[in-house]
């Protein structure tokens, strides 16, 4: 996960949550201006978003795609915290969540509440990959809950941050090919790419698991400090 820097909520949402009586609806308004916050990413596993994804069938073969290509989340559950439900703050945009053959992200997280937030600093700051791609906390409850409501872990996540990193690597090694040798300078460089979006066509996005790049980058500048 990367740290989600909130902007103001778009006047078009302020004018609907306004009215009298409205209930939730995820209005395209509202949907533009969080998948342009989030750089076009799932606030939980990173993916690229809007996408659809593919529900296979017990044969193993046959398949049909999702009927949605992103799931607006609420941090706090609608379903359990009524007056939060049309709280800008307590919203972020996820994706179909279920790539494979498991639910994942919002899709799994239903009603569900998690302790933590991708707005938080400091839940970020708890958040470490393995080699393969897996995603952990030192924290031991909020591992729990990406594991058992989030299910951040499932073998294609991992390998999707996996290769993302790889990449990542690839390319400070290029920087590097002189010598061989990481320094300070090519890895910034590098950082500064995964850090930021860039421009893609009319958009600006983040790359896809950029979260695992961004700490894997910086544990080797502190290496070199």
């Amino acid at each position: 996960m990367i740290l989600i820097k909130k902007s103001k909520e778009p006047q078009k949402w302020t004018e609907y949550r306004s009215t009298p009586g409205v209930d939730y609806q995820a209005i395209p308004e509202l949907v533009d201006s969080l998948l342009k916050e989030q750089g076009y990413i799932c606030a939980y596993c990173m993916r690229r978003i809007p996408t659809k994804d593919r529900v296979y069938n017990k044969d193993g073969v046959t398949f049909s795609e999702t009927k949605e290509d992103h799931r607006v989340e609420h941090i706090k559950s609608r379903v359990k915290h009524d007056d939060l439900k049309l709280n800008y703050t307590n919203m972020v945009i996820c994706c179909p969540g279920h790539i494979g053959d498991e639910p994942h992200c919002d899709r799994l997280k239903g009603s569900e509440d998690i302790s933590f937030s991708p707005l938080d600093t400091m839940f970020i700051n708890t958040l470490s990959y393995t080699t393969d791609g897996k995603i952990e906390s030192s924290n031991h409850a909020y591992q729990t809950e990406i594991e058992n409501i989030l299910n951040l872990n499932t073998k294609l996540l991992m390998l999707g941050r996996k290769e993302a990193r790889d990449e990542a690597i690839k390319n400070v090694n290029y920087l590097c090919k002189k010598n061989g040798t990481w320094n300070k300078a090519a890895i910034e460089r590098c950082l500064a790419k995964y850090d930021n979006m860039h421009v893609n066509g009319n958009k600006k996005e983040y790359y896809p698991y950029c979260g695992i790049i961004s700490w894997y980058l910086r544990k080797k500048l502190k290496q070199l400090s």
